[in-house]
């Protein structure tokens, strides 16, 4: 994920030295997570950019630092850096009350068994005898094949080393729909931000469809994975987290956070009062046009 501009950083900083202490310290806000029968903080660490990290302790702090402030949703994969994000997320996490954790990765396979074997990787890695949501990663068309990594998924959620199986995708929220129409996943991960709403729009043609069927929406790429803060360096990195919360649908928004300052001034977004329907529409027309793939490299074009 492309580094946040020094006026997005600055932004942050001086926003948490504007807050009362009291809202510094405000305890994250609870939301149901869809039909799971979970709630958790509205809040949770996107756990990519960990890996890049060149220092092992500093991805750690992040991580550690999230968990004292709040957070209890980590959103890694085996694909992060190699699994390197994975270990990191263990090892920050290690001795820390299970019950009270929200830790999801995800599988590219669509082969059940393989699917199976990577999962064994991603429990060594992370330390753990159970994830409690193991996605389906990246749907790339609507009539894609997924019965057999979900029946796979299905049998490790019998054996309690998965609690519950969401999906994402990023190119086109018709994909999205059609798994949920085939497949009862209880949370589906999309990109959420004001930039989407222009092409292929998962904040408006998804996250309400799939709250009415039940299934969690989480929040990531609230930042259109760094094309806003490198195309449209005046809309406040605050902002984005603001209206990723927000929107009608979504439970919990994991932005990435590459230091402990990244983190904090999430989490000083999230405690702070929701942007008005106003000033959401006023963002979405600030954070246009849409430049293709040079806004959205992760989305169809058409």
């Amino acid at each position: 994920m492309p580094e946040l501009s020094r006026r997005h950083l600055l932004g942050g900083a001086a926003l948490l030295a504007a807050l009362p202490r009291r809202l510094q310290d405000a305890t994250l806000p609870l939301r149901p997570l869809g039909s799971t029968g979970r709630s958790l903080p509205i809040l949770g660490l996107g756990c990519y950019p960990l890996g890049a990290l060149d220092s092992e302790e500093d991805a750690l702090a992040v991580v550690r630092r999230a968990c004292e402030t709040g957070a209890r949703y980590f959103d890694t994969a085996p694909s992060y850096s190699a699994g390197r994000s994975e270990r990191r997320v263990g090892k920050a996490l290690a001795g820390l009350p299970r019950d009270q954790l929200y830790v999801a990765t995800k599988t590219l396979e669509r082969d059940g068994d393989a699917a199976l074997a990577e999962l064994e990787q991603s429990l060594e890695r992370l330390g753990m005898d159970y994830v409690d949501c193991l996605q389906v990663h990246e749907v790339r068309s609507a009539d894609e094949p997924l019965e057999d990594v979900f029946r796979a998924l299905q049998s490790a959620q019998a054996k309690k080393k998965v609690r519950s199986i969401g999906v994402t995708g990023h190119r086109d929220p018709r994909f999205v729909l059609a798994a949920l129409e085939r497949h009862p996943f209880a949370s589906a991960l999309v990109p959420i931000n004001p930039l989407d709403c222009h092409h292929l729009s998962f904040t408006r043609d998804f996250a309400p469809k799939a709250r009415e069927k039940g299934v969690a929406v989480i929040a990531m790429k609230v930042y259109a994975g760094g094309a806003l803060p490198a195309h449209k360096p005046d809309l406040a990195a605050t902002d984005l987290i603001r209206f990723a919360l927000a929107q009608d649908g979504v439970c919990v928004a994991v932005p990435g956070a590459d230091s402990i300052a990244r983190w904090d001034e999430a989490r000083a977004a999230a405690v702070t009062p929701a942007p008005s329907a106003e000033d959401q529409e006023k963002l979405i027309a600030a954070a246009g046009p849409h430049r293709k793939k040079s806004s959205e490299w992760y989305k169809n074009e058409s």
